[in-house]
């Protein structure tokens, strides 16, 4: 038996791993910002046009925050910096938001039906 996944297996991996991403955000488990990252870095993988308003929309998110810390690299931030710099953090935070709320329902609303379907077929 083969241990290596199909094309398609990945792609609806990649797809479940948004749909998980977005339905946190929309939850409050998941910082916007840190989540669209991880959304604009899932970009390709869910094999989505090149010009999808839903992925243009983390991805230009992600850009814009790309200099602040967010998640993980905090930690190797000074204090001091982390301080200074969380007024910009929260302004980003507040203008991110809405917009990312938009995208994710869309993710999830065109994504999860099909991720399910095939997690019942054992594809995903």
């Amino acid at each position: 038996m083969s241990e290596h996944m199909s094309h398609e297996e990945y792609v609806l991996s990649a797809r479940a791993r948004a749909v998980e991403a977005c339905a946190a955000i929309l939850a409050g488990r998941l910082d916007v910002l840190e989540g669209c990252h991880l959304l604009a870095s899932l970009r390709w993988e869910v094999k989505v046009d090149e010009r999808d308003a839903d992925f243009d929309t983390f991805t230009a998110i992600s850009c814009e925050v790309d200099a602040l810390p967010i998640g993980e690299v905090r930690q190797h931030w000074a204090p001091e910096a982390l301080t200074k710099l969380e007024p910009d953090i929260q302004s980003a935070t507040a203008w991110a938001l809405p917009q990312a709320v938009v995208a994710c329902r869309s993710v999830v609303q065109r994504f999860e039906v099909v991720v399910e379907s095939n997690l019942h077929r054992g594809l995903a």
